[in-house]
Formats: C-alpha cells, structure tokens, sequence
C-alpha cells in the first residue's frame, strides 16, 4: 500500500514537473515602460573585379529609447521609437575613415560624411510610433508626415539617401521573433524577414531553437538563418547568391520579458554582374542589439 502511494506521489510529481518545465518567452511590458538599446551593425565587403581585390568597412551604431504608450486590447504594444544617437563609419579601403556621428558638433569636410548627416540627422532625436506584438513581430512603423516628406527630397537622386522603407527596416532591426505558446528545451520555431536591396530582396527564414536557461537564469535562444536573394525583374545589376551561412543567439529575461542581448553573424558570397562585368563579393556581417541599464 505504502509502495503504491509513493508511486502515485511519483508519478503525480513528474507529470507536474513537465508541466511546468514550458517557459513563456514574449513580451512584458506595461504602459509607461521605458528601456533602451544599442543596435550595432557591422559589415565588411571584399570584393574582387578583374583579380583586383578591394575590401571595405561600415559601421553603424545606433542608440534607441523605446517608451511604452498603450495597449491595445489585443494585447499589442503601441510604442514611440527614438533614435536618441547614431554613429556611421564607412572605410571605403584598409587605408581611410569617413565618420559621421550625430553626437558630435564638430564641422563635417568630408563631402560624404556631410552628405550623410544631411539624412541622418533628420531621424535623430524624431518619434516613430511602432506597434509590436507579444512576440516581438514588428506590425506597423508610422513616420511623422512631415520626415517623410523631408526624407523622400533628401534621397532623390542621392546615393546615401534614406527612404521610408529604409528606415522602417532600421527601426525593425530589434525585432525578434519569440514563440506564440510557452515552450519547452529543445522547442523550434520559425522567423521571417525581409529586406528590401536596391536591386533584389534579401530573405532570412530563421530556425529558433529554444536551449534552456543559463547560470543567471537567462533564456538562451539560437538563431540559425537561412537566406535567399530575389533579383528585382529588369534589374540593371543581376546579383546571384553562391553561399550563405550565419549563427546568431538571443538572451532572454523571461521574468521581465524583455531582450538582453541579440547577436547574429551572416557570411554570403555573391556574384554581380554590371555591364558584362564580373565583380565576386564576400560579404561578413554581424548585428548585435544590447539592452543598456
């Protein structure tokens, strides 16, 4: 008799055991909330035209503050978005630096880093309202009337213009993609997005492989993308993608249900042709997005 209720007990506790082993990863926020990040992307560029090789850097570092202004009834978060700071370094060759940073006063002579404080210094310190799922899903970005129209006179006919889906795509950069159920160690989902290029849409369907929790009770995610390029039809430029590969990983409060940090590397060798000229090109990029205290 004895024997059987311990293994009632037993059992009773397993079953409630791997019931609570599912953890929610999504999104805790409350009105009033307010955090901030840093957004850094990295990408180096070697290309190679005719044997002649060339490599190139750009840098661009930005510092946003998220405030939390309502929720919806479906449980949406209604956002404002700044851009309190963004810092651009573009080295061309191993040999130059061009530096625009919107924190600094100091006189631009460089007709490049000028020509990129004329667009970037118009998102600086503007408000964007974004609404964000549970998940993390990115559903709507508005852009003040005003800005956008600013915007679409600053890129015509400017190489380092900035448009609206640009700058939709830079406010979403923080997004990823969290389970819609509680999950358990081991748990996969899927993650889409798209990036509209000049000449083609770049496509990352990611694999997220929820790997339990860490020393400080952190969830700990792993990013594995697979990307896809889609040439634009009449394009003047064919891209064609030869090789990709990428890691990345996502640490997660579930407690507090908010993002501590986002790392992704991505490698791609691609193939351009521009008038009948063949230029190869490897391409290392890495985004990382850190929550600051």
């Amino acid at each position: 008799m004895i024997y059987r209720i311990c293994l009632r007990l037993l059992m009773l506790t397993s079953v409630t055991s791997t019931v609570h082993s599912a953890d929610l990863l999504q999104w805790k926020l409350s009105t009033g909330d307010s955090l901030k990040y840093a957004v850094q992307n990295e990408m180096v560029t070697t290309a190679n035209v005719g044997g002649f090789e060339n490599k190139s850097r750009l840098i661009q570092t930005m510092h946003m503050g998220w405030q939390v202004k309502t929720l919806t009834a479906t449980r949406k978060y209604v956002m404002s978005q700044i851009i309190h700071r963004i810092r651009v370094e573009m080295s061309p060759n191993e040999e130059e630096s061009i530096v625009f940073d919107s924190g600094s006063q100091e006189a631009l002579a460089d007709p490049i880093a000028r020509s990129l404080g004329n667009v970037f210094r118009k998102i600086v310190n503007r408000e964007f309202t974004v609404t964000m799922a549970p998940t993390g899903a990115i559903e709507e970005v508005v852009i003040p009337d005003a800005l956008l129209k600013t915007l679409k006179t600053a890129a015509a006919g400017t190489p380092n213009g900035l448009d609206d889906k640009a700058l939709e795509q830079m406010l979403s950069q923080t997004s990823v993609i969290l389970p819609e159920h509680p999950v358990e160690r081991g748990a996969q989902w899927k993650s889409q997005q798209a990036v509209e290029l000049p000449f083609a849409t770049l496509r990352m369907d990611a694999v997220m492989t929820y790997k339990g929790v860490d020393d400080d009770g952190l969830a700990v995610i792993d990013y594995t993308p697979d990307v896809t390029l889609e040439p634009n039809e009449d394009a003047p430029v064919q891209l064609e993608l030869r090789e990709t590969h990428g890691a990345g990983k996502v640490i997660f409060d579930r407690h507090l249900g908010r993002v501590v940090r986002m790392q992704l590397k991505l490698n791609m060798k691609m193939q351009t042709m521009v008038r009948g000229q063949q230029v190869l090109q490897t391409i290392a990029q890495q985004t990382v997005m850190v929550l600051q205290k």
